[in-house]
């Protein structure tokens, strides 16, 4: 197949890089695949040299980046839906609309190891690994396959889970299997054991009795977090008679493979229709049908970033895995390349950039420690805090209390009658004991106390709550979260997560 190369110097792309961003795309040049058919699928080697492409026709192309020319191309038996380099990057697999899985040398072709999927593929993933292969299909299965060892390794039984499926991804572990579908249901599952792990539903949480509609998600094989693109849709005060449209919220949201706690939300004011996880876990590439415009979302800061425009309107996203390069596939067989760096704030030298991969995250699991159908007094009676300023335990409480307060099942005790009987008991507010807690919380007449720590190890900081009944003296429940390469804005966000794992 002739393939014909255009370099970056004809008028597809323009970048505007945002001020705030710390993030410069460069336009690095765009392909032509020569049967023009709209490109369907995208995969980097996992060194960042070379770039697969497949089209509706079944057409796949190799290039090397390096040189900017194609070093091997295949025809699948039908439009190709998923495309990854296997170990090594010297073969790589194809999977078309009908089913067809086949593995290709990128100098011999076909090696002639192929195979097809019970039912018609829907989504598809590989493990971080490069050994398993995950099929979802329309019977509502997903189909496990170990590639290297060209067997069938499973199938999960995912009747009434999978309906309206867009994403099917492997952790970095290869330890979950997680599915995402269009109203915001997330199945989670054991691929070496086939059971479930947990179900959950996704939720923006910012209008009242609003239904949730994910649009797009994604991961990469290097991090902890899965990403999605929720919108949140509710009726206007007043219904639809008062002829105003509905209220819609927009939002990017990752999440922790480990726990599904919501790591980072970040709202936008456009709805997401692709998106690709990258560079690193805190960056993720976004667009949409309205116009031919790719933005990055700094999922870290929690804004919008560089832009860049095609001619044409992306169909399909990538990332590398070695955060180069991000590539998108648009109509009539267009293949556009842009390099990414990072920069510093005083100059073009690249930086590193702390990742959100789990730097926040749950160490206990993500069912509360209080439940809606138990009412409770709670009184937050302090935080201690380790190796970090005075003024960090006063802000832990003030967050976790106006939080709290949010939760119609959960009567606070107002501040300033816990400090009135601490002073009156002539206690300390900061390490305070168990049994002085539950000795305050008695006075108040609460239910259950609440003790807090702070801690500082390196860059990391550790925010534990233990949970006291009144009654019995005992501790219910402990909770933690960790913020890894913590900063100051960080601490907002892993008291949010504490909370999530107290209420929801």
């Amino acid at each position: 197949m002739r393939v014909t190369v255009v370099v970056a110097v004809l008028l597809l792309l323009a970048a505007v890089c945002s001020h705030a961003q710390d993030m410069r795309l460069s336009a690095s040049g765009f392909f032509q695949m020569e049967g023009k058919e709209d490109v369907t699928a995208l995969a980097f080697a996992g060194n960042g040299t070379m770039l697969l492409a497949g089209d509706g026709n079944g057409g796949v192309t190799c290039w090397d980046l390096g040189k900017k020319i194609p070093i091997a191309s295949a025809k699948a038996e039908a439009a190709v839906t998923y495309l990854a380099f296997l170990a090594g990057d010297r073969t790589y697999l194809a999977v078309d609309e009908d089913g067809n899985v086949t593995v290709y040398d990128l100098l011999k072709g076909a090696t002639g190891t192929a195979f097809q999927t019970k039912g018609k593929p829907v989504r598809c993933a590989l493990d971080a690994g490069k050994q398993f292969l995950a099929v979802a299909t329309d019977a509502e299965r997903i189909e496990l396959y170990d590639v290297k060892a060209l067997v069938p390794a499973g199938t999960i039984d995912a009747r009434d889970k999978l309906e309206d499926v867009l994403f099917l991804g492997f952790d970095r572990l290869g330890q979950q299997l997680v599915a995402v579908m269009q109203l915001g249901d997330v199945g989670t599952w054991n691929p070496a054991t086939l059971k479930a792990v947990r179900t959950m539903t996704l939720a923006g949480g910012e209008l009242h009795n609003s239904r949730a509609v994910v649009h797009a998600a994604a991961t990469n094989r290097a991090t902890s977090v899965f990403a999605v693109a929720l919108e949140e849709v509710a009726l206007p005060k007043g219904g639809i008679q008062s002829g105003r449209d509905l209220e819609r919220r927009n939002k990017i949201i990752a999440y922790d493979w480990n726990t599904g706690t919501e790591v980072k939300s970040v709202n936008i004011n456009f709805t997401v229709e692709r998106m690709a996880l990258g560079p690193g876990s805190d960056h993720v590439a976004v667009t949409n049908d309205e116009n031919s415009t790719i933005t990055m979302v700094d999922l870290r800061k929690g804004e919008l970033g560089s832009a860049v425009n095609m001619q044409k309107r992306p169909r399909v996203l990538s990332v590398s895995e070695d955060n180069r390069w991000l590539a998108a596939g648009a109509d009539d067989g267009v293949v556009a390349l842009w390099q990414m760096q990072f920069k510093d704030e005083g100059g073009s030298a690249p930086s590193t950039v702390p990742s959100l991969a789990g730097r926040i995250r749950s160490r206990s699991g993500t069912q509360p420690a209080l439940t809606k159908d138990v009412p409770v007094k709670l009184a937050i009676i302090g935080f201690e805090a380790k190796g970090l300023p005075p003024d960090v335990p006063d802000v832990c409480v003030s967050s976790m209390t106006n939080a709290l307060a949010n939760f119609d099942y959960i009567t606070l005790v107002e501040r300033k009658k816990i400090e009135s009987i601490v002073k009156e008991q002539q206690f300390q507010l900061s390490g305070l004991t168990e049994d002085e807690g539950v000795s305050v919380g008695k006075i108040l007449k609460a239910d259950v106390v609440l003790l807090g720590n702070v801690g500082k190890l390196g860059t990391s900081m550790v925010f534990s709550a233990r949970l006291i009944s009144v009654e019995t003296g005992k501790v219910i429940k402990g909770r933690e979260v960790i913020c890894e390469e913590c900063r100051d804005q960080d601490m907002y966000d892993a008291i949010t997560m504490l909370v999530s794992t107290i209420a929801q």
